[in-house]
């Protein structure tokens, strides 16, 4: 007969082995449940990251910078950094052709969690939409105009020199284009020139000097006005424009005799304000310089020296005298009382559809830069990381 002390149990065996199947089936389910949760966070984390680099592209599309972002060379690019509660955003804007711009925008989460962190990146393709000003020749007017001595209109496109890589093509425009051909005449070795030389338009009426696109004259003129450049208060004559300065060597734009700098490299080059004079009559002599839109209630007289890059738009004359003046960007002036218009001496209007562009580009309260309509979006993060 087999004794008690013979007979080998299963009852321990058993519930160690049990033990063992539910400690690994615990322990398999909290590692299922924090994968799950880490799953969960670098999920929301990652949504947190997309969202906030669409803040940033959004927040530079709103605010867009025609002072900055215009001033940047073609397939040239820039970088604008800001922070949020949960992180940091990072929006490099690349400029194809001054009109097209590509934003990626970088999001990355920053504030700390468990299993915290995530990045990434979208690009967005933006146009800018802007006041439709398109001066049709380098001086586009009414009535009588006579070219003397050695002034020159003229209207075969030219880039500046020194904004060489900011321009993109050209296109020759007429040097003069008015309602009546017959009434422009050149004497003593006055010049004429562009494609065509003169063009007659029987459709020149206020309304071309008054109304762009969808805005119109007092809204321009409103726009300068809010920019703080209403040079009214200076009188009629104002002598010796120039690019002035702040004590930390930056571009001070609220001296009212600043309009800017020719040179891009300058710290006034990348500023191109509106500015306006309410009338009736304004004359600007002693070699000054100025870029941007100049617009005038009354009539305008340039002497001295005075050179200009951008669109001048005059609701009475437009005359220069003496040598120097020069325009490059193109002149529309009404007329509006068909007086005849005399430039003389050795004063120039040159047409150039880059300082037509950049001015307009180039100002704050002129464009804005929206997505395109189709295919403006796309999640860079699995192409780039």
């Amino acid at each position: 007969m087999e004794s008690h002390m013979d007979r080998r149990g299963f009852a321990m065996p058993a519930a160690i082995g049990a033990l063992v199947i539910m400690a690994a089936l615990v322990s398999a389910g909290f590692y299922m449940a924090r994968q799950e949760l880490r799953i969960g966070v670098a999920s929301n984390f990652a949504n947190m990251a997309v969202n906030v680099a669409q803040a940033g592209a959004n927040e530079v599309m709103a605010n867009w910078n025609g002072y900055q972002l215009g001033n940047v060379a073609l397939w040239g690019d820039t970088t604008i950094t800001d922070t949020t509660d949960v992180g940091i955003w990072s929006v490099n804007i690349t400029n194809t052709n001054n009109v097209i711009y590509y934003l990626n925008a970088t999001g990355e989460i920053t504030r700390g969690d468990a299993w915290g962190g995530a990045t990434r990146n979208i690009g967005i393709v933006t146009r800018l939409i802007y006041a439709d000003i398109n001066p049709p020749a380098a001086l586009t007017t009414r009535g009588a105009v006579s070219v003397k001595g050695t002034a020159e209109i003229i209207g075969t496109d030219e880039e500046p020199a020194a904004w060489a890589g900011y321009c993109g093509g050209t296109a020759d425009m007429a040097g003069v284009m008015t309602n009546d051909t017959s009434l422009v005449t050149t004497t003593a070795g006055g010049t004429i020139g562009g494609d065509p030389v003169k063009e007659q338009d029987s459709t020149i009426v206020d309304e071309t000097f008054t109304q762009f696109g969808d805005l119109d004259w007092d809204q321009l003129t409103a726009l300068a006005q809010l920019e703080g450049k209403n040079v009214t208060s200076l009188g009629t004559n104002i002598n010796s424009t120039q690019p002035a300065l702040n004590g930390g060597g930056a571009c001070d734009e609220t001296v009212m005799t600043n309009w800017g700098d020719t040179l891009p490299s300058a710290p006034c080059g990348s500023y191109f304000p509106l500015i306006y004079h309410g009338g009736p009559t304004l004359r600007i002599q002693s070699g000054g310089i100025g870029q941007g839109i100049l617009l005038v209630d009354g009539d305008l007289d340039l002497r001295g020296g005075f050179q200009f890059h951008g669109i001048i738009i005059v609701q009475g004359t437009f005359e220069t005298q003496g040598a120097g003046e020069r325009i490059v960007g193109a002149v529309m002036a009404s007329n509006a009382t068909l007086d005849p218009m005399a430039y003389a001496g050795g004063s120039e209007i040159q047409y150039s559809s880059c300082a037509v562009r950049r001015s307009i580009l180039n100002n704050a309260s002129l464009s804005r830069a929206r997505p395109l309509d189709r295919r403006s979006w796309i999640d860079l993060s699995s192409v780039l990381n």
